[in-house]
């Protein structure tokens, strides 16, 4: 014989068990939430202007220095990462067309230009701190480097 609170009076058959009370959970649906805000192409264009920002002074400080023409050297060096960043942006877009030649070319014409402002920031970093070269150039291809994939990743969508 079954417990009284099992069995259905009806039939004699025995009915299941109440279930337990859940509360609804207040969470949204992620289709009912609010769209996630995403800061990449903040933490992109503050990380290109810094970046930037470094490595032009930190060219025009190389340049500088043997420039004979003092405010010339340091024009140059300040108008690098300006430049770098063009043949960057002028390359992507030659690719986009299909102009594959022209892209590469465009695209190693700012490499190479990369290198150089990653040999004058090191040595401008070594000359500010002290430091030996093989040290500062870490942080200069940091600078540099970080400059190019910030514009990239600011270019994202």
């Amino acid at each position: 014989m079954q417990p009284l609170h099992l069995a259905d009076s009806h039939n004699g058959t025995a009915a299941k068990p109440p279930r337990p009370r859940t509360r609804k959970s207040s969470r949204l649906t992620p289709a009912a939430s609010s769209p996630r805000v995403d800061y990449l192409r903040t933490y992109a264009t503050a990380g290109v202007a810094l970046m930037a920002v470094l490595s032009a002074l930190l060219n025009a400080y190389a340049n500088g220095q043997h420039a004979t023409i003092a405010w010339a050297g340091w024009a140059m060096g300040l108008a690098v990462p300006a430049i770098v960043l063009t043949l960057g942006k002028v390359a992507g877009l030659l690719w986009k067309r299909r102009h594959r030649r022209q892209a590469y070319l465009t695209g190693g014409t700012g490499a190479g230009l990369l290198f150089l402002s990653v040999w004058h920031c090191a040595t401008s970093i070594a000359l500010l701190t002290g430091s030996p070269l093989l040290l500062a150039l870490p942080m200069a291809v940091a600078i540099d480097c970080g400059l190019v994939c910030c514009e990239v990743a600011a270019l994202v969508e």
